[in-house]
């Protein structure tokens, strides 16, 4: 038979209820839900901040795609803006560079 301060014992009886149930326990149960609110709290936190970290990556991953868009994005600009491919454009309309150097007027 088990005796009542055996660990088993106070086990089943925590989780059948019987410590809140007992005249001389009351007084701590408004500590123990403030002990269960406050833990609540804490989980719900975790996972807000889980959350959070979580998009956090996802965001950095979307600059580092935006990032590689953009370097070619500018590169391909670049090569666009070379002076032969302008005149290879032009030259396709008809227009050609001019072999005469401009006049400067002054004042």
């Amino acid at each position: 038979m088990t005796t009542k301060n055996d660990p088993s014992n106070t086990l089943i009886s925590i989780m059948r209820g019987e410590f809140i149930a007992e005249e001389s326990n009351r007084k701590y149960v408004s500590f123990l839900l403030m002990i269960v609110f406050l833990v609540l709290v804490n989980i719900s936190y975790s996972f807000r901040a889980e959350k959070l970290l979580k998009q956090s990556i996802s965001l950095e991953k979307e600059v580092a795609d935006l990032r590689l868009v953009y370097i070619t994005t500018k590169s391909d600009l670049m090569s666009i803006y070379r002076r032969s491919v302008i005149e290879n454009i032009v030259n396709d309309q008809g227009l050609k560079t001019s072999l005469t150097p401009p006049i400067i007027i002054e004042k």
